[in-house]
């Protein structure tokens, strides 16, 4: 479905309203509509709810199996290849829209989030929809992050965000300087290294995992391990986040030990002209650059005080907010070690939709 203008000034109401149509907010709604009859509303800025997986570069595959893919009620379709690809994704999503079916409505942007007197108001570039509670699922990877030293490289230098990247043809012929050391930056670095010169620098020693284990996929090891459903602050998640998020497969590890490509363990702490400066006090020469520098999240649409620390992230314990009445869903970490993939989805949407029963229970909108 699509949005349409509000006639006069007169705001919609609901029960619940769910802003972002992505894993999270698809699975919170599905939760919602099969164990409540609240009036539950999905807004999403995208034309698609598969729109942000669908725009990202042609080879990109998941690091989650299928069997780790779906979300609850509909399992993720078998396919060629153990893991599915981006498009793949992309169409999943759209279908579990289609096929429950959910209240998503889809191109309306939520322009700010404000509380009221009776709940909470969010503005639209479709009028005003008010709503007793709110979830917010637009995820935290809304803002591709480029490190300030970007601007002090010369002009001859190209650069290119991730985000932005969609194949080899995307960067010119020569060198190119993969700045990241999570998962984006293994992946595309094995890719480019197919027609470049490839040199990863990543501000700490990649920490590389396989992708099975005697044949068996790890996340089934971790799954049958109860590692992958810790809760946040069990020692092994402690253990995990300490050490930054592991490289699943080690495709990086070997192509580097062999000499295909080049790694320099190191941060990247300023640029000029046509070199970046390292932690180390070397400089590096480049002549083109791909950021695999992640997001960062931008909240900055929620005017309501106490809902955002200082530097922009939710303040929240396991998704529940400390404003009566708005919730989070889909952060790294939200409450155990999957939270931040799809199959973490599933438990924090039951836990969410617990919480927005109860509430509603309550019968106390603020």
């Amino acid at each position: 479905m699509s949005g349409a203008m509000l006639a006069g000034n007169t705001a919609e109401h609901r029960d619940v309203l769910i802003v972002g149509a992505g894993q999270a907010g698809l699975g919170t709604a599905y939760w919602l509509t099969r164990r409540t009859d609240l009036n539950v509303q999905v807004l999403h800025a995208a034309p698609e709810p598969g729109s942000s997986w669908a725009s990202r570069w042609d080879s990109l595959e998941l690091f989650t199996p299928r069997r780790f893919s779906g979300l609850p009620g509909l399992r993720f379709p078998a396919g060629a290849r153990d893991y599915p690809s981006k498009d793949e994704m992309s169409a999943y999503l759209n279908r579990y829209a289609a096929r429950s079916p959910l209240p998503v409505v889809t191109g309306r942007s939520v322009r700010s989030l404000r509380v009221t007197t009776s709940g909470f108001e969010a503005a639209t570039d479709a009028g005003s929809v008010t709503a007793d509670q709110v979830v917010v699922a637009t995820g935290p990877y809304d803002r591709p992050h480029i490190p300030a030293a970007a601007a002090d490289l010369a002009s001859t230098v190209q650069q290119l965000h991730s985000s932005r990247y969609c194949r080899p043809t995307d960067i010119p012929s020569g060198s190119v300087h993969v700045i990241g050391g999570g998962n984006s930056a293994a992946q595309l670095a094995c890719e480019l290294a197919g027609t470049h010169d490839v040199t990863v620098v990543s501000s700490r020693p990649p920490w590389f995992l396989p992708k099975t284990i005697a044949g068996v996929s790890l996340y089934w090891w971790l799954y049958a391990t109860g590692t992958l459903n810790a809760q946040a602050d069990t020692a092994v998640s402690r253990l995990v986040r300490g050490r930054g998020d592991p490289i699943i497969g080690k495709e990086l590890q070997q192509r580097v030990a062999v000499g295909d490509i080049r790694l320099l363990p190191q941060r990247v702490t300023g640029a000029s002209d046509e070199r970046l400066q390292l932690g180390d006090g070397t400089s590096e020469p480049v002549q083109a650059v791909l950021w695999c520098t992640g997001f960062r999240p931008d909240y900055g649409w929620i005017d309501i005080p106490g809902a955002i620390d200082a530097e922009g992230r939710p303040i929240h314990a396991g998704g529940a907010s400390p404003v009566a009445g708005l919730h989070w869903m889909g952060l790294p970490w939200q409450t155990r070690m999957n939270s931040g993939i799809i199959d973490g989805v599933d438990r924090d949407a039951r836990a969410a939709v617990e919480r927005i029963v109860e509430k509603h229970k309550a019968g106390d909108r603020r």
